[in-house]
């Protein structure tokens, strides 16, 4: 039997092999195509992976810049998105009173119609102030609408007890500083001046505050002290209170140092009087430390200066090294002060309010700029954040301005915003939240006050409508003495405000949502 060929084309291949090679080269033209797009689609994503890198990244380190501009700045950024569906947020937490964990989250478009996401995380610290530096965080907990409506979680009043002596000790000052409070009181009405002063507490449990001990500042003298700042001294690994004292026109001085390494035996370890200044008024009056030097602001003087700088590097010879003004005196008290690089700023009851001083040669400060809102205030409070200053006065007028100091140096500073209606006198002021108002949905700028009856909140995340942020708190019936006005400092989350009712009973209120 003679088997059947197969039937051939002219080109010698049977239809079923041309059908056959026609089968094989469309797979693989099919798995050329796939292939390429979906290199293409890897590419794409890459791409877009690389951008979200590059925005986290940028967050990151805007946020380490702020860090080292002012550890204020560095604050949660509301969830944002771009015009290529890019949506980014930076959330920031507290780590320690000098650190924080800033983590930034991007959510991306990738190809058919797919999500990605990536997240960095890095820690900024406040090298700037890790030495005696604010403690207050900058971060509103548990958000920033709790605080439309604070409490006073507890009261502390029992100075007496602690002193082991039954008298009155009107409060002057406080300085929160890693979970410990320091307290000055003024002793005036005392009929021994063998009292206590100057009070250390224990705030690790801010709703149970608990003392720990006391000492009188000055044997020979019942003023006690007015102003207090705390802060290590690295070398020598001890802790130094600096403080104003009130007795200063005597032999004792005007800045005194008290050890406080050992919380339970604070010691009272040096006296420093200012040469050529006379007055009994010439008594001190505010203090504020930065690396290593202590800024003295005395009451109005007789003659000589009223603001004083003083090298405490070594805290056991502290030496004074330049003053303002050069000759003679200002004529009025310095009430509060604030350092920032260069720059010094004094509220005081000067016809200019504010006073800028450039102390970058601090042997020979200068007069840099000023400010006054007219109408008959006086400068009570300062607080600065980022190139924001925030200057309380008292009561008639405007008793809250926002001024731009961006540029220190300009004779008169540009008006932001300010606040006209509190009617009352701005004693003490902290800012906390967002300092500007780019992405700050949901995390606004909020200037709390204290004044001579209540703890308000202001929304000053638009300085040119600064409006209520809730109804704060009264503190009718442990303050209102005009001899002793509040006086505000904040640790972490929590608000201290220390005030005396008329019969000179100092109180301390711990005020948090």
């Amino acid at each position: 039997m003679i088997a059947k060929r197969k039937k051939k084309n002219q080109s010698g291949f049977s239809t079923l092999e041309i059908l056959m090679a026609m089968f094989v080269l469309i797979l693989a033209l099919t798995a050329v195509v796939s292939v390429s797009f979906g290199n293409q689609s890897l590419i794409v994503d890459s791409r877009t992976n690389a951008e979200a890198l590059n925005i986290a990244q940028g967050l990151l380190e805007k946020a380490q810049a702020d860090s080292r501009k002012d550890f204020n700045l560095v604050n949660p950024v509301a969830a944002t998105t771009t015009a290529d569906g890019f949506v980014y947020r930076l959330d920031v937490v507290q780590t320690d009173n000098f650190t924080k964990l800033a983590t930034a989250y991007v959510d991306f478009p990738e190809d058919r119609g797919r999500r990605g996401n990536t997240r960095l995380s890095a820690i900024v610290a406040n090298f700037n102030n890790a030495v005696g530096g604010d403690t207050c965080s900058s971060i509103l907990l548990p958000d920033a609408g709790a605080w439309k409506n604070p409490q006073i979680k507890n009261t502390f009043s029992n100075f007496a007890f602690l002193a082991d002596v039954s008298d009155n000790f009107p409060v002057t000052d406080v300085d929160a500083y890693k979970n410990k409070l320091y307290v000055t009181v003024n002793n005036s009405s005392a009929a021994t001046t063998t009292v206590p002063t100057f009070f250390i507490l224990d705030s690790s449990n801010p709703a149970a505050i608990q003392p720990i001990a006391a000492v009188d500042n000055d044997l020979a003298n019942q003023s006690g002290i007015n102003a207090v700042a705390v802060a290590e001294d690295p070398a020598a690994v001890k802790t130094y209170a600096y403080t104003a004292n009130a007795s200063g026109v005597s032999s004792t001085g005007q800045l005194q140092i008290i050890d406080v390494t050992n919380a339970g035996s604070p010691l009272v370890k040096y006296s420093l009087k200012l040469p050529n200044v006379t007055g009994s008024q010439s008594v001190g009056n505010s203090i504020f430390y930065k690396n290593g030097f202590v800024y003295l602001g005395l009451k109005a003087t007789l003659n000589g200066p009223e603001f004083h700088i003083i090298d405490v590097h070594d805290p056991l010879a502290p030496a004074e090294v330049g003053h303002w003004p050069a000759t003679g005196n200002l004529g009025n008290d310095i009430n509060a002060i604030y350092v920032r690089d260069r720059y010094a700023y004094l509220a005081t009851p000067n016809s200019k309010n504010l006073i800028v001083l450039d102390i970058s040669n601090a042997s020979a400060p200068v007069l840099a700029g000023s400010y006054s809102d007219g109408g008959g205030n006086n400068g009570k409070s300062v607080f600065m954040v980022g190139e924001s200053l925030y200057l309380g006065r008292t009561v008639g007028g405007t008793e809250l301005s926002i001024l731009d100091e961006s540029v220190p140096a300009t004779t008169t500073p540009p008006l932001l915003g300010s606040k006209a209606d509190i009617d009352l006198s701005v004693d003490g002021i902290i800012v906390r939240g967002k300092s500007a108002p780019a992405n700050s949905a949901g995390f606004p700028a909020i200037a709390f006050l204290a004044t001579p009856s209540d703890f308000k909140a202001l929304d000053i995340s638009d300085p040119t409508a600064v409006s209520a942020w809730g109804s704060g708190i009264s503190l009718s019936g442990i303050s209102g003495n005009a001899q002793f006005e509040p006086v505000l400092d904040c640790e972490g989350n929590n608000f201290f405000i220390g005030s005396t009712d008329a019969s000179k009973n100092g109180y301390l209120s711990i005020i948090a949502p």
